[in-house]
């Protein structure tokens, strides 16, 4: 008995220091807030990067909580070898908590690794797309749509508006495997109209996406603006070869490729100056809220 109360004695100043920082934290946020008087427009990524910093908040209270845990269940192997009651009970109620946090934290790291890599994705597509500004015209990330509590939130990726139309792009970054001395052609992507073909198989990862969000983009502009609003959608895989072996509304494309779909398309203009000029309006309004108190 005398062993335990020394250890978690020992925990105390931990636990001390941690809560005390919790607690400045909340205080700060709850005093403090953005200098900012305009929100600013999302930048590509910018819901991963929300993402990517409530999980790196997580992990950090997980990894603190399995540290204690490591050292409740240490401390109960150790005891079991002098006191077997005291550590077999120690043991009993420290090792179900220790697997938890265990298994919880290796589920989110491999969580944070996916939208990394999905954040750098959307950054690379968001730099070629902001070059099309030089020709005219307008680019938005990270449209967001919450319009239905309770529903879970998404977003559209990209979205491109000029006079020669309107497009929605999704992105979607999939992982390279390691080369093999047989692979002749492992950063090539087949698109045939309906599937993507990976070297590793068939799937559809995406395509739905790009075609639901960019039709809900449209049903959400038409309603807003009381006139036909119809986006293309895009579907863009940064750092993979595509190759189009069949026809399709969707147009799949690599992120290098992207210029290339608007090559010349403001020189022959499907929408009026007017019409352009209030569907910016509106998803300038949507897009701007970074530096908004959360």
């Amino acid at each position: 008995m005398q062993a335990a109360l020394l250890f978690f004695a020992g925990l105390t100043p931990l636990l001390g220091v941690f809560g005390v920082m919790f607690l400045l934290i909340f205080e700060y946020r709850r005093r403090f807030k953005t200098p900012f008087s305009q929100h600013l427009l999302r930048p590509p990524g910018e819901s991963l990067r929300l993402r990517i910093d409530d999980l790196s908040e997580k992990l950090m209270t997980d990894a603190l909580i399995l540290l204690i845990c490591s050292m409740v269940v240490g401390f109960g192997l150790w005891t079991v070898f002098k006191h077997p009651v005291t550590g077999g009970v120690t043991l009993a109620i420290s090792l179900p908590p220790f697997l938890f946090f265990s298994h919880r934290l290796w589920h989110r790291l491999c969580l944070l690794r996916d939208y990394n890599l999905g954040f750098l994705g959307e950054r690379a597509v968001g730099e070629e797309l902001n070059s099309l500004l030089a020709d005219g015209w307008s680019v938005f990330h990270d449209v967001e749509f919450d319009e239905h509590p309770g529903q879970k939130t998404f977003n559209v990726d990209h979205v491109v508006v000029g006079p020669g139309g309107l497009f929605a792009i999704e992105t979607k970054t999939r992982r390279k495997r390691v080369l093999k001395p047989h692979d002749h052609s492992p950063n090539i992507v087949v698109f045939d109209g309906t599937a993507l073909e990976y070297p590793w198989g068939r799937e559809d990862f995406g395509i739905r996406d790009a075609r639901e969000r960019s039709q809900h983009l449209s049903q959400w502009l038409s309603k807003s603006l009381q006139t036909v609003c119809s986006f293309r959608p895009v579907l863009a895989l940064p750092g993979w070869f595509v190759k189009r072996t069949g026809k399709s509304d969707l147009q799949v494309v690599s992120g290098r490729e992207l210029g290339q779909i608007f090559d010349g398309l403001n020189k022959r203009p499907v929408m009026d100056p007017v019409t352009v000029r209030a569907i910016c309006a509106l998803l300038d309004q949507k897009c701007r809220d970074v530096g908004k108190d959360r």
